[in-house]
């Protein structure tokens, strides 16, 4: 099939079905009616002579020669994106981009009320979105661009992906001010007898905590774990369960006086919160003003928090 035969609009339809697999979901990326996206699968299928995608109760599922079609067609419109916004000058006060961040509800808590006052002020077009970091296709979501950065504690040690440290998190045991079995002088012995609460274990690497304190196998009676750290000070101050905690979690003004805290009985490193981001963004001067953006922010935060 010559080049020259096939409309170039369908290929941001085709890679958009196969990293959507849903065409609801398609749609609503490719800010598409459904029937306009149906009718360009139509015309890919005609152009292709393959059905490319099969209805599945789940979705649609892609045939083996869309799978061997994919990467070609996402590296090719990626190249041809990176070259229009590289030779694109970013303009913060006029933009009206969209920046798609990868991170986690405690992040997003702290964060987010002093990143909107900041964009308010310096980029009031600039729209964000927000998206959980327990999904196990970050790093092919930061590589093809459907994710701009990822805040996280968390290496991908993928190829092409690049990171910078932006703060050092400590953590703390915290437990109820009444707590009748709870001190600042907190040994190894009682921290795994007491009953704990945490974070759900994420994608199978152990909880956050474990793997931020290197520790996948430490002993602990966890009686509930929960979908995030936001809410474990309130369970905490309420229950007689303890938990780990990064400091600022514990320091917030309306939790602090409900609770004591004690340093973990043992050694562990600091945890490192790191922007991460793939290298064929480096010259996307969007992306490099996102980047400098959120380096002021946590530099803001950790003088408040």
């Amino acid at each position: 099939m010559s080049l020259r035969n096939l409309d170039l609009n369908l290929l941001p339809v085709f890679t958009a079905l196969m990293e959507e697999q849903h065409l609801s979901r398609a749609a609503e990326r490719l800010h598409m009616s459904q029937p306009a996206v149906s009718n360009a699968l139509k015309r890919l299928r005609e152009r292709m002579d393959d059905e490319l995608f099969v209805r599945t109760s789940r979705g649609l599922k892609p045939t083996p020669r869309a799978t061997s079609l994919y990467n070609k067609v996402r590296d090719g419109l990626q190249l041809i994106e990176q070259g229009w916004q590289q030779q694109k000058s970013f303009e913060p006060a006029t933009s009206q981009q969209t920046f798609v961040i990868s991170t986690n509800p405690a992040v997003e808590y702290l964060a987010t009320p002093w990143l909107m006052k900041l964009l308010r002020q310096q980029a009031p077009n600039v729209r964000l979105r927000f998206e959980p970091d327990h999904l196990s296709d970050i790093p092919q979501r930061l590589q093809d661009g459907r994710v701009d950065v990822a805040i996280d504690f968390i290496d991908y040690h993928h190829t092409g992906l690049v990171s910078e440290e932006l703060h050092q998190e400590d953590l703390v045991v915290i437990a109820a001010k009444d707590h009748p079995d709870f001190s600042p002088e907190l040994t190894l012995e009682q921290f795994a007898q007491l009953s704990h609460v945490t974070v759900s274990p994420r994608n199978q690497q152990g909880t956050p905590i474990e793997q931020l304190m290197g520790h996948k196998n430490l002993q602990r009676d966890v009686r509930l774990h929960v979908t995030s750290f936001i809410s474990i000070p309130e369970i905490v101050a309420q229950t007689d369960l303890i938990a780990v905690v990064p400091v600022r979690l514990m320091n917030q003004a309306h939790i602090r006086p409900l609770l004591q805290s004690a340093p973990l009985p043992f050694e562990y490193p600091q945890a490192p919160l790191k922007l991460i981001w793939h290298q064929s963004r480096e010259q996307d001067q969007a992306h490099e003003w996102l980047r400098t953006t959120l380096s002021k922010l946590v530099s803001i935060t950790s003088q408040h928090l």
